[in-house]
């Protein structure tokens, strides 16, 4: 069964306010869900901000024992 959108409004508008406000509901979180550009992370802003900034020249090892400290 193939519902115009015309029909669907006649549907809602006779519904309970209860209803509608379930509808509202929904329908917000399709938006949010469906959304073209997802708001990211805070996490993933600071990566980005970071990547390709280092310029030390050291090897991770180098940098994982200087993080460490002394034995």
């Amino acid at each position: 069964m193939l519902t115009t959108e015309t029909e669907i409004l006649e549907i809602i508008q006779n519904l309970p306010q209860p209803a509608l406000e379930e509808i509202r509901i929904f329908l917000d979180f399709l938006t949010w869900r469906y959304q073209k550009n997802p708001p990211r992370k805070r996490g993933a802003d600071m990566i980005s901000a970071m990547r390709g900034k280092a310029t030390t020249g050291m090897t991770s090892d180098e940098i994982l024992n200087l993080t460490r400290g002394k034995d």
